[in-house]
């Protein structure tokens, strides 16, 4: 589901022959965002998806890549972009200049036209299972942001990461999330970029994934945001209404387990499969507009946070990869 390029515009965009997402990242109250996939054979141009954006109220926009043609279209119209720098060219940024070169090519030269506020260094890669790609991601990251340094962009860009919830060995109940023990120092790496660039931890977050493993353990009110009793988590007395904020509070205790639980964590990709194969249990349009319409309504209701962090736990913020505030 959030595969590179995987997750799509949901008017128009699908993230495969057999599978349409919707997929937003949460960035601020009464305020979404849209990971702009482009992995089909029927997109629009991105002339033609301006509008569309514009109509749905979007303010912020994530690729997987620095589209050239995407970030032209969206040129003067104020929408906040988020571009990837692909795994695929995650070794040759052990160079700096090559870093150099990409933040000049991709960021800089658009930045008096289109408003760009983050680069996201790869996506999921530390559960890639590819050592060598791991291996890549923190240079490529430090690399990224000296070059953001160096042009004198670092309080306008972010640099920063995304990572499955595949990251960890334990979530529930979400006290108990716990980093998997082989990714421990490869994680620890990262948050201590984070901690020291003051940038956020971002996680896909799909409650989906949970209820497609165990559809007659897991409840699905409780993972469409629907009225349910909820769970509480016996070791905090915390109650939960709904997966998503389950999954957040699961990561922030893995965080604080590895001592860096003053890092932010944003979510950035969330969604429902509008459709899928046979055992994909759930996985229909009546189900993807119940998601990701009461996601908006939860966000519409300024809630400060999640159970655990009620007082930011979102980390809903003005931007995507906001640095400085």
């Amino acid at each position: 589901m959030s595969s590179s390029g995987g997750t799509s515009l949901s008017s128009f965009s699908c993230a495969s022959p057999v599978t349409v997402y919707s997929a937003f990242f949460i960035t601020r109250v009464a305020t979404f965002g849209i990971n702009y996939g482009q992995i089909a054979d029927n997109l629009p141009s991105p002339s033609r998806v301006v509008p569309v954006v514009k109509s749905l109220g979007v303010t912020r926009v994530k690729l997987y890549d620095a589209d050239p043609r995407v970030l032209r279209a969206f040129a003067n119209t104020g929408i906040q972009f988020t571009v990837g720098l692909p795994n695929q060219l995650l070794p040759s940024m052990a160079d700096p200049s090559n870093a150099r070169t990409w933040v000049e090519a991709n960021v800089r030269s658009y930045l008096h036209r289109t408003n760009i506020t983050c680069i996201v260094v790869g996506n999921e890669v530390l559960t890639s299972n590819d050592m060598a790609l791991a291996g890549s991601l923190l240079p490529a990251m430090e690399n990224v942001q000296r070059a953001i340094v160096g042009f004198g962009l670092d309080k306008i860009v972010g640099v920063t990461t995304t990572h499955s919830l595949g990251i960890l060995e334990t979530s529930y109940p979400p006290s108990a999330g716990r980093v998997m023990r082989e990714l421990v120092d490869s994680v620890s790496e990262v948050l201590e970029f984070h901690e020291r660039n003051r940038s956020p931890f971002l996680i896909n977050a799909y409650p989906f994934f949970a209820y497609k493993a165990n559809p007659k353990q897991v409840p699905l009110d409780f993972v469409l945001f629907e009225a349910n009793p909820g769970m509480v988590d016996q070791s905090t007395n915390l109650h939960y209404e709904n997966m998503l904020f389950a999954q957040i509070d699961a990561v922030y205790s893995a965080l604080v387990a590895l001592g860096y639980g003053n890092v932010r964590v944003h979510i950035s990709e969330t969604g429902w499969p509008s459709k899928g194969d046979e055992n994909e249990a759930g996985a229909n349009l009546e189900n993807a507009k119940k998601y990701n319409g009461n996601l908006i309504k939860v966000m519409n209701q300024k809630k400060a946070g999640t159970p655990m962090r009620p007082d930011g736990g979102l980390n809903i913020t003005s931007s995507l990869c906001s640095m400085r505030t």
